[in-house]
C-alpha cells in the first residue's frame, strides 16, 4: 500500500479551501451606520474665558466608540475632548449627565472615544472640546459619533 502524499495534500488543500468557503459565506462585516468623519475647528482663548467649545450634534446609531483624529493645532498643542450628548443634528444642546471619559488629543493622532450616550439614552452626540494651555491656539480635527 504505497501513500501518494501528492494526492493527500491536495484533497486535505481542497477540504480545507471548501471550509473557509462555507464559513465566510455566513460572514459580513458590520459597520456602525454614522462613521464618516466631519471636520471641525476650534479656537480657545483661557485669558478670554473661551476654553470649551462644542462640535454641532450629530445622530449616534449604536453603542460603539466614538472617534477623534488630531489633524493640526497651532505650535502642536493639545486639546482634552470627551463625547457628549447631544439634542439633535445640528443641534447645539448638550447633555453630560453621565460619566464623561476624556482624552488628550494630539495632532496626527486618532483615538477612539469610549462613552455612554446611547447607553444614557441619548440619540445625538456631540464632540465636547476643552483648552489644554493657558494662550489662545487653534486645533482642527476630525471626528464621528460612532466607529466602525
Amino acid at each position: 500500500m504505497r501513500l501518494n502524499i501528492k494526492k493527500m495534500l491536495s484533497k486535505t488543500l481542497a477540504g480545507v479551501l471548501a471550509g473557509a468557503l462555507v464559513f465566510s459565506t455566513g460572514m459580513t462585516v458590520t459597520w456602525a451606520n454614522n462613521h464618516r468623519d466631519t471636520t471641525a475647528t476650534m479656537t480657545f482663548d483661557e485669558a478670554s474665558g473661551d476654553y470649551i467649545d462644542y462640535t454641532i450634534g450629530r445622530e449616534k446609531e449604536d453603542d460603539t466608540s466614538g472617534y477623534i483624529r488630531g489633524i493640526w493645532a497651532d505650535d502642536d498643542r493639545t486639546f482634552l475632548a470627551a463625547l457628549v450628548g447631544a439634542n439633535a443634528n445640528g443641534g447645539t444642546t448638550y447633555y453630560e449627565n453621565f460619566e464623561l471619559r476624556t482624552r488628550r488629543v494630539y495632532p496626527g493622532q486618532e483615538y477612539y472615544m469610549i462613552n455612554f450616550v446611547k447607553e444614557s439614552g441619548y440619540n445625538y452626540a456631540a464632540m465636547k472640546c476643552e483648552s489644554d494651555f493657558a494662550s489662545q491656539y487653534t486645533v482642527h480635527f476630525a471626528w464621528s459619533p460612532d466607529s466602525i
